[in-house]
Protein backbone atom coordinates (compact mmCIF):
# COMPACT_ATOMS: atom_id res chain seq x y z
CA UNK A 1 0.00 0.00 0.00
CA UNK A 2 1.35 3.40 -0.98
CA UNK A 3 1.91 6.04 1.68
CA UNK A 4 -0.73 8.27 0.07
CA UNK A 5 -3.38 5.58 0.72
CA UNK A 6 -2.73 5.39 4.48
CA UNK A 7 -4.64 7.76 6.75
CA UNK A 8 -2.67 10.00 9.11
CA UNK A 9 -3.41 8.16 12.36
CA UNK A 10 -2.62 4.72 10.94
CA UNK A 11 0.58 6.04 9.37
CA UNK A 12 1.69 7.58 12.67
CA UNK A 13 1.07 4.26 14.45
CA UNK A 14 3.08 2.42 11.81
CA UNK A 15 5.85 4.99 12.19
CA UNK A 16 5.97 4.43 15.97
CA UNK A 17 6.66 0.77 15.16
CA UNK A 18 9.41 1.67 12.71
CA UNK A 19 11.06 4.09 15.16
CA UNK A 20 10.85 1.56 18.00
CA UNK A 21 12.35 -1.21 15.86
CA UNK A 22 15.05 1.10 14.53
CA UNK A 23 16.09 2.20 18.04
CA UNK A 24 16.24 -1.45 19.12
CA UNK A 25 18.31 -2.40 16.05
CA UNK A 26 20.74 0.42 16.84
CA UNK A 27 21.02 -0.72 20.44
CA UNK A 28 19.61 2.55 21.73
CA UNK A 29 17.31 2.60 24.70
CA UNK A 30 14.65 5.24 24.50
CA UNK A 31 12.12 4.84 27.24
CA UNK A 32 10.50 8.20 26.56
CA UNK A 33 7.23 7.48 24.73
CA UNK A 34 6.73 11.19 23.99
CA UNK A 35 10.01 11.25 22.07
CA UNK A 36 8.98 8.22 20.00
CA UNK A 37 5.60 9.76 19.23
CA UNK A 38 7.21 13.06 18.24
CA UNK A 39 9.67 11.29 15.92
CA UNK A 40 6.85 9.15 14.49
CA UNK A 41 4.77 12.25 13.75
CA UNK A 42 7.74 13.88 11.98
CA UNK A 43 8.39 10.71 10.01
CA UNK A 44 4.71 10.41 9.02
CA UNK A 45 4.72 14.04 7.87
CA UNK A 46 7.87 13.51 5.79
CA UNK A 47 6.41 10.34 4.27
CA UNK A 48 3.20 12.13 3.26
CA UNK A 49 5.01 15.18 1.90
CA UNK A 50 8.11 13.66 0.27
CA UNK A 51 7.56 9.94 -0.27
CA UNK A 52 3.82 9.51 -0.79
CA UNK A 53 4.15 7.42 -3.93
CA UNK A 54 6.29 4.64 -2.50
CA UNK A 55 4.83 1.58 -0.77
CA UNK A 56 5.05 1.38 3.00
CA UNK A 57 7.05 -1.86 2.62
CA UNK A 58 9.76 0.20 0.92
CA UNK A 59 9.90 2.49 3.95
CA UNK A 60 10.34 -0.47 6.27
CA UNK A 61 13.06 -1.87 4.01
CA UNK A 62 14.81 1.52 3.81
CA UNK A 63 15.03 1.63 7.61
CA UNK A 64 16.18 -2.00 7.86
CA UNK A 65 18.89 -1.41 5.27
CA UNK A 66 19.80 1.99 6.70
CA UNK A 67 20.47 0.59 10.15
CA UNK A 68 22.66 -2.13 8.70
CA UNK A 69 24.50 -0.16 6.01
CA UNK A 70 25.05 3.18 7.69
CA UNK A 71 27.47 4.86 10.02
CA UNK A 72 24.62 7.11 11.18
CA UNK A 73 23.54 5.88 14.56
CA UNK A 74 20.99 8.54 15.38
CA UNK A 75 17.36 8.63 14.33
CA UNK A 76 16.43 12.03 13.00
CA UNK A 77 14.91 13.47 9.82
CA UNK A 78 18.32 13.92 8.15
CA UNK A 79 19.14 10.24 8.69
CA UNK A 80 15.82 8.81 7.52
CA UNK A 81 15.71 11.09 4.49
CA UNK A 82 19.10 9.70 3.40
CA UNK A 83 17.82 6.16 3.84
CA UNK A 84 14.53 6.85 2.06
CA UNK A 85 16.22 8.73 -0.80
CA UNK A 86 18.55 5.78 -1.31
CA UNK A 87 15.57 3.42 -1.46
CA UNK A 88 13.77 5.73 -3.87
CA UNK A 89 16.84 5.76 -6.13
CA UNK A 90 17.04 1.96 -6.03
CA UNK A 91 13.39 1.73 -7.07
CA UNK A 92 13.83 4.19 -9.96
CA UNK A 93 16.98 2.34 -11.02
CA UNK A 94 14.86 -0.82 -11.03
CA UNK A 95 12.30 0.86 -13.30
CA UNK A 96 15.12 1.97 -15.61
CA UNK A 97 16.42 -1.60 -15.88
CA UNK A 98 12.85 -2.83 -16.35
CA UNK A 99 12.45 -0.48 -19.31
CA UNK A 100 15.72 -1.74 -20.81
CA UNK A 101 14.69 -5.36 -20.33
CA UNK A 102 17.50 -6.00 -17.84
CA UNK A 103 15.30 -7.78 -15.32
CA UNK A 104 18.18 -9.94 -14.11
CA UNK A 105 19.95 -6.82 -12.79
CA UNK A 106 17.07 -5.73 -10.52
CA UNK A 107 17.55 -6.86 -6.93
CA UNK A 108 14.80 -9.17 -5.60
CA UNK A 109 13.68 -6.78 -2.84
CA UNK A 110 13.33 -3.99 -5.41
CA UNK A 111 11.28 -6.26 -7.70
CA UNK A 112 8.88 -6.94 -4.82
CA UNK A 113 8.42 -3.21 -4.27
CA UNK A 114 7.95 -2.55 -7.99
CA UNK A 115 5.14 -5.12 -8.09
CA UNK A 116 3.30 -2.99 -5.54
CA UNK A 117 3.45 0.08 -7.78
CA UNK A 118 1.14 -0.56 -10.74
CA UNK A 119 0.35 3.15 -11.12
CA UNK A 120 4.04 3.99 -11.15
CA UNK A 121 4.53 1.43 -13.90
CA UNK A 122 1.85 3.04 -16.05
CA UNK A 123 3.24 6.54 -15.39
CA UNK A 124 6.78 5.40 -16.12
CA UNK A 125 5.78 3.80 -19.42
CA UNK A 126 3.78 6.90 -20.40
CA UNK A 127 6.69 9.29 -19.79
CA UNK A 128 9.64 7.21 -20.94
Amino acid sequence: MEISEINKNDLELKCVGIITQCLADLGQKDNDPENKVMLAQKLAKDLKMRYSSIPFDAVVLAFENGVRDSELFVICPATWCKWLNKMKAEIWDGWHHFELGNLHVIQPHVKQIMKQQPLMLMEYKKNY
